[in-house]
């Protein structure tokens, strides 16, 4: 490494950095401030006008865009073409770039005036800092004085895989910049910078915009945004939203039952009826039979193409949108009745797409992993143990459980060779409410043995008392997370109704 192009807004540790530089035999190029800093601090700079041969202008607007400075961080040292242009030209490499940006964050929080706003937008800094991450195999771009310490560590061992990681976040680092900019500038708008925005038909309600953003949030080349539209007039947030659960849903128990006929059928984002049967039509049948009223204008996910029997079955109910890896012929023929229905086709999102979740509260985004997890150790904590036969039923039920809303409660059971919701409670403040009030009454209402179904929580019990109104419904067996302090408290009354319980050590919370 030869030369270095300093140039910085925050100058937090930018003397000791170009003293280590200088050191190292590097030669410094600097402009504006940051050269006045290092030159009042006895450190020899050049100044970048030798380098660009022009002299700063329009008011420190123009400094170091220019193509010698451009070149110098762009041209590719292994490539014979490019250091034969470059030799041609009179262009001398630069190895290191160490830039952050006009603090237009900071500027925007002290005023509104637009004019200052604009002046306050960093130019050249984003056009070389972007340059220097692009060649990262051959330049190091620092954007933060945090990363100088470990840069001067590791500078004799500096490696691509190094540099990359600075030019992930030197992009990051611009990206933000200009999201900010176009937050700031325009307030009323659409609160993401992109060009392909789609405007939505209204938001959770009709009184409020909204609007449908490709974002590259998982590592899988399928998602639910690109899913083709083969029919059907346009998609709403709701709609997306109900969507992209029922093919979730769908998709992870199809990866633990690849061979059987999956349908789901969410309304308001929660599944109300699930089935994993032998046959999709009959899959169907049993899914609607869960909860006939709320599958009443839902959205229904299939893990296979959907049949003519399949498409028949369905096209005198009211249905919002069909998922599903395919459609027959015959089966979009019958669908073409009902123009307004929306078919959608997309293939069953695969495990482990690694897929991030953004949320928004005031003035921030919540991010997180999207719970991926669909594998289960069950510990048996009891003097009753769950049959061996209710194995299926157990990975069934925490599926299912994992994408109804906070606090929830399932009932699984088994309906012939079906694994199927007896009943479900979800959405409530509390777990009590979501068994008693519920997802019991519902499992009684559809005529199920309560004591022949599967208790699934998504987290653990503080207190016995969901025990007591279980053992009053008749429940026997019963999945929880364990991890309370009253885990004992819980296990002892299971003893004494005779339950079966078993830890997974695994919570779901949806919020």
């Amino acid at each position: 490494m030869k030369r270095a192009l300093l140039s910085v807004s925050d100058k937090t540790g930018i003397v000791e950095l170009a003293n280590f530089l200088v050191s190292n035999d590097v030669e410094i190029i600097s402009t504006g401030g940051t050269a006045k800093t290092l030159t009042e601090n006895g450190i020899k700079i050049t100044p970048i006008t030798e380098v660009t041969g022009t002299p700063e202008a329009f008011g420190g607007r123009m400094k170091t865009i220019s193509f010698q400075i451009g070149s110098a961080l762009l041209f590719q040292r292994d490539s014979d073409k490019d250091v034969a242009d470059a030799n041609s030209l009179g262009i001398k490499p630069i190895d290191i770039v160490v830039c952050n940006l006009y603090p237009f964050k900071e500027v925007s929080r002290s005023t509104n005036k637009l004019a200052t706003l604009i002046e306050n937008i960093d130019i050249g800094g984003p056009t070389m800092i972007r340059a220097a991450a692009k060649n990262y195999k051959h330049v190091s771009v620092l954007t933060n004085p945090a990363q100088y310490d470990d840069f001067m560590q590791t500078y004799t061992q500096i490696t691509p895989d190094f540099n990359f990681r600075l030019a992930l976040t030197a992009f990051n680092m611009t990206a933000e910049y200009d999201q900010y900019i176009c937050n700031t500038l325009n307030q009323d708008g659409l609160p993401i910078a992109t060009t392909e925005a789609k405007t939505l038909r209204y938001g959770e309600n009709p009184h409020q915009k909204a609007w449908a953003v490709p974002w590259k949030n998982n590592q899988s080349a399928v998602s639910l945004f690109n899913a083709e539209q083969l029919q059907g007039k346009e998609l709403s947030y709701n709609n997306l939203m109900d969507a992209d659960a029922a093919w979730k849903c769908t998709s992870e128990l199809a990866l633990n039952y690849p061979q059987k006929h999956i349908t789901t059928i969410v309304k308001h984002s929660n599944p109300c009826g699930v089935c994993v049967g032998d046959e999709q039509t009959h899959s169907l049948e049993t899914a609607w039979a869960c909860d006939p009223v709320s599958s009443f204008g839902s959205i229904i996910a299939f893990n296979h193409p959907v049949t003519e029997t399949t498409a028949k079955w369905i096209v005198d109910k009211f249905t919002e949108i069909i998922i599903a890896p395919d459609f027959t012929t015959e089966a979009k023929n019958i669908f073409a009745s009902k123009k307004n229905l929306r078919l959608l086709q997309i293939p069953n999102k695969p495990a482990n797409a690694k897929e991030k979740i953004i949320k928004s509260i005031n003035g921030g985004l919540l991010i997180q992993e999207e719970d991926e997890l669909h594998g289960y150790e069950f510990r048996t904590v009891t003097k009753t143990s769950i049959p061996s036969s209710y194995g299926e039923l157990k990975t069934f039920g925490m599926i299912v459980n994992k994408y109804l809303k906070s606090n929830s409660i399932l009932l699984a059971a088994t309906k012939g060779s079906d694994l199927v919701i007896a009943g479900a409670g979800m959405g409530q403040p509390n777990r009590l409410d979501s068994l008693k009030m519920l997802a019991g009454p519902r499992a009684v209402n559809l005529d199920f043995n309560l004591s022949e179904t599967l208790l699934v929580s998504d987290a653990f019990f503080p207190f016995r008392d969901s025990i007591d109104v279980a053992a009053e419904l008749g429940i026997k067996y019963i999945l929880q997370p364990g991890g309370s302090i009253k885990d004992q408290e819980v296990i002892d009354a299971c003893d004494e109704y005779a339950i079966a319980m078993d830890f997974t050590g695994v919570r779901h919370f949806r919020h």
